[in-house]
């Protein structure tokens, strides 16, 4: 059997339709009649807020109420307030009910505190405690002359459980799985959103809930989520530490954290475990034109102060200094990038047709996966003495793994960092006040000065490890160029004013 309900003349329009028909789950007339009255009423006020008679419905006040209810108990829990504090706190609070003048919702949730007051006070005492079926003061409809409905949502899965189940999935293939560094974000907002919202089911988050606790976060200080000792803190400890922050996250941050907890709406409901509508969808800040710092390569000035001192081929120990020098001299010479010098082992250098090369095979994509050959300066720095005189399994035995992904290349950039700045190589943009160089800008370099020897770019783009573009060459010719033809590339990156004449005759 169906509910029906003629829709106003006035207000066809902003409904968008002539009659409201729900159906009401049951075939039996005496329970049919019964079950039509908690929808009566809901539409009645319904109708009663576009016509601007009331601001909320009575069912939307007990619904915000009960959350209210259940987050002052999360509140006196947290805050461990004990008998004589909950007292205090109880008076205020009929204070309020007894001054009158209260609206529906506020008077609805002044009541919601009472109740979880008393209900904490039970608790202290070991004793068990119901809360109310209704909390506003019209617990019975004047419409409907019918109780209040407030139609639970099912609770579905838990949220933590679900989150838990899609991280696993999504780190299953090592192809398709999340950086250590994106998985530790998102596993912090989860922890966070499961806090907050008390260890919620997917099914009981709807839009304004979601919203609500996007607001709410809105304040924390960007840095939030940075010191070790976070996955330990509570909700409410991280909102004391780092909440009400000047600037707060910015609308960037905040559509990241919608975007993280919509893609565990997603995966639920592509497997049945959930259904509805995805409450984190269209909840996107708007965010302004970012102004972007525009990275540049070195200069030649530039690379003149960074690579001025030559690295030792035969050092009597590794250390970060000469380790540092390899890594400026290798990128300036190979475009390779800093994590693909630094991840290299020994058994990476090797012998084709007489030409020395680096064999890549461990790039994040098919074309970076590629073979380099050994620059002719490189050679006579004495690369090839260098990788044979430790003889460990590393090229570069002294770095060590670090940051969320274990990267060998993550203590020795900051050195570089620290290396190039008391070099006096900084570039700051007037606009964004953020430096123009890196150790990326090596790679630039490479590649401006192959640009500018007028290479062809689909044979620049098989020695930096970029994509061919058009299906000619990377479809019909996927081996691409011969090594002696990929060495006559690497030979072309020269720098004026830098190479030695016996470099240039090597």
């Amino acid at each position: 059997m169906y509910f029906l309900i003629n829709v106003r003349a006035e207000l066809q329009t902003t409904v968008g339709k002539l009659d409201i028909v729900t159906s009401l789950g049951t075939r039996d007339l005496t329970q049919a009649q019964k079950d039509r009255w908690p929808l009566v009423a809901d539409w009645t006020a319904r109708f009663d807020v576009l016509r601007g008679k009331r601001q909320w419905t009575p069912a939307e006040i007990e619904e915000k109420a009960r959350r209210e209810f259940t987050e002052t108990l999360k509140m006196l829990d947290e805050h461990q307030m004990d008998d004589e504090d909950l007292g205090t706190y109880l008076d205020l609070e009929v204070d309020k009910i007894e001054a009158g003048g209260l609206s529906d919702l506020d008077y609805a949730l002044t009541i919601a505190h009472i109740w979880a007051t008393n209900g904490r006070k039970a608790a202290l005492r070991g004793q068990p405690f119901t809360p109310p079926p209704t909390f506003g003061r019209n617990a019975i409809d004047p419409v409907s002359l019918q109780p209040v409905t407030v139609r639970k949502r099912e609770a579905g899965p838990p949220f933590s459980e679900t989150a838990s189940r899609y991280i696993d999935e999504v780190q299953r293939d090592p192809t398709a799985k999340l950086t250590e560094q994106t998985r530790g974000q998102y596993e912090a907002v989860y922890r966070l959103f499961d806090q907050w919202a008390g260890k919620p089911g997917m099914g009981e988050i709807d839009r304004e809930r979601a919203s609500e606790f996007l607001d709410t976060i809105a304040t924390l200080d960007p840095h939030w989520g940075r010191s070790p000792q976070t996955k330990q803190r509570s909700f409410a400890e991280i909102m004391e530490r780092y909440g009400n922050h000047e600037t707060g996250l910015g609308n960037r941050t905040i559509n990241r954290y919608a975007t993280a907890l919509s893609l565990i709406w997603q995966w639920a409901k592509r497997r049945g475990m959930i259904k509805g509508e995805n409450p984190w969808e269209e909840q996107y800040r708007r965010i302004g034109e970012k102004r972007k710092t525009q990275k540049l390569p070195f200069t030649v000035d530039e690379l003149q102060r960074l690579l001025t001192d030559p690295p030792e081929a035969t050092p009597t120990e590794q250390t970060n200094p000469n380790t540092l020098r390899w890594l400026c001299l290798i990128a300036a010479y190979s475009g390779m990038r800093l994590n693909e010098i630094c991840d290299r082992k020994v058994e990476d250098i090797k012998l084709e047709n007489g030409v020395w090369y680096f064999d890549i095979t461990n790039a994040k994509s098919e074309a970076g996966d590629r073979r380099v050959p050994i620059h002719s300066r490189l050679i006579a720095a004495g690369l090839l003495a260098f990788k044979d005189h430790h003889g460990g399994e590393w090229l570069f035995p002294v770095l060590k793994p670090g940051g969320p992904d274990g990267k060998r290349s993550w203590y020795i950039s900051k050195r570089f960092t620290d290396f190039r700045r008391g070099q006096g190589v900084v570039r700051l943009d007037p606009k964004t006040e953020k430096d123009r160089v890196d150790f990326h800008s090596f790679r630039r370099s490479a590649i401006q000065v192959l640009e500018r020897a007028r290479l062809p770019q689909t044979e620049v783009a098989q020695v930096v490890g970029h994509d061919r573009e058009g299906i000619t060459f990377a479809i019909y010719n996927p081996e691409g160029l011969q090594i002696h033809a990929l060495r006559e590339v690497v030979e072309a990156i020269r720098y004026p004013g830098i190479d030695s004449p016996a470099s240039e005759a090597a």
